[in-house]
């Protein structure tokens, strides 16, 4: 009997393992234990059969202009490590809409190019891929040190930095000579003679995008000592010091003197004739502007840039629902090459994401407009806090834009944004 029962014993045993073993999922049981810890947030599972090697989905948000610059590279780069990549492009007022529902549903596609500060919020929900374990690992290292803060969490990199575009502002030097400067302002009494300036001429003083609220913060920034709402929630609650009351008195003195448009000022200007001496744009926008212009020049005297602390930056994110991680990090890997970040910059103007490459084409830019960078692009705050300090500055869009449009004083624009956190 007790044999019989060893070879019952035996028989159930081949049974169960020959059951088991065609579905088995041999990538190990951490693979699904932590599909099964972000069971509440990770839905992207790809229906496409693991076997075959079907195109890269990529998903962007971009005009149809850089639309098609990046198709052109996208898939040079797909040729020459033998993959097929199918783009789509979503309007930009629509992308987060599109990204949420497509994420929730699992059908994410295999590649996302995102705004940089918004990776670990998607990698939080368990929607990436980590990029340490890919072969992307090494590439990263050639990224600014920076932008690659932006994309990190929990230990790991979720993101490949792809470009930059930092926010400049531009003022054409003989103005600054005749207000009895010898470069930008750094301060409320320089300022002042600006002012004084714009008003001997009767003209208005400087030009803003007004549905560019990060535009309008970053000029905000630069205003001593800093009345961008960020900046503003971060002084003592107790009492206002003196110099921020300086602060207050000399944003209420440049607002009659501001001309807000729903268009970036460089671009408009041979457009609408926009004659304000001063300006806040992206260095895109002006690079691309005198480009198009053809040696016809797009401003009528020489111009000279002082970069500001915002800047946008674009990441490419691998999905965690994929299976084409590896077909997918080649490509991203191709499109972080110092090649392609080069013919990306010539047909954009945006700047490479390398920190190599972007040092070189920043040393061009400061030569030919004589860029002041005594003021950082990136601030001295954690990626974590700079995040914070974005949607911080979102949160009070109406304000900024109602205070740059003179709608409300400088000094009522100051106390509604103090009254959210010292009711």
């Amino acid at each position: 009997m007790k044999r019989r029962h060893q070879v019952v014993l035996f028989a159930v045993l081949l049974l169960s393992l020959t059951i088991l073993s065609p579905s088995f999922d041999f990538r190990g049981s951490q693979h699904n234990q932590g599909r099964n810890q972000e069971k509440d947030t990770y839905t992207g599972v790809s229906s496409r059969n693991e076997d075959t090697s079907a195109p890269l989905d990529v998903l962007v948000s971009m005009s149809e202009e850089e639309f098609a610059s990046f198709q052109k590279v996208a898939k040079e780069v797909a040729a020459s490590i033998y993959v097929e990549v199918n783009l789509r492009n979503v309007e930009p007022k629509e992308y987060k809409e599109v990204l949420d529902r497509e994420f929730s549903l699992g059908e994410n596609g295999d590649i996302i190019l995102l705004d940089s500060d918004q990776v670990q919020h998607y990698a939080r929900k368990g929607y990436l891929l980590p990029l340490n374990a890919t072969t992307l690992s090494k590439a990263l290292g050639d990224s600014a040190a920076e932008l690659r803060g932006m994309t990190e969490w929990n230990g790991y990199q979720w993101a490949m930095p792809f470009d930059v575009d930092p926010y400049v502002m531009g003022i054409i030097p003989s103005y600054l000579n005749e207000a009895g400067l010898q470069g930008f302002p750094q301060n409320r009494e320089q300022w002042s003679k600006l002012i004084k300036e714009s008003q001997t001429k009767s003209a208005p003083l400087i030009s803003l995008n007004i549905d560019d609220i990060y535009e309008a913060s970053a000029w905000l920034s630069y205003l001593p000592p800093g009345m961008s709402p960020d900046q503003i929630l971060t002084m003592q609650l107790t009492s206002m010091t003196n110099e921020f009351q300086q602060g207050v008195s000399l944003l209420g003195e440049l607002q009659p003197h501001i001309v807000t448009m729903s268009v970036d000022p460089v671009l408009s200007a041979s457009d609408y004739k926009v004659q304000t001496p001063m300006f806040v744009s992206t260095l895109s926008r002006i690079l691309h502007a005198d480009e198009v212009a053809k040696g016809r020049g797009t401003f009528s005297s020489p111009v000279s840039l002082q970069a500001l602390r915002a800047v946008e930056s674009r990441s490419l994110v691998i999905t965690a629902g994929t299976t084409e991680a590896d077909a997918a990090s080649r490509w991203i890997e191709g499109m972080a090459s110092a090649v392609t970040q080069k013919k990306w910059y010539k047909q954009t103007k945006r700047l490479p994401a390398r920190q190599q490459e972007s040092e070189k084409e920043v040393g061009e830019v400061r030569s030919r407009y004589s860029m002041v960078l005594n003021q950082p692009w990136f601030g001295k705050e954690s990626p974590v806090q700079w995040i914070e300090n974005k949607t911080k500055i979102e949160r009070f869009q109406k304000r900024v834009q109602q205070v740059l449009e003179g709608e409300i004083s400088a000094a009522q624009y100051v106390s509604s944004i103090r009254k959210t956190v010292n009711p």
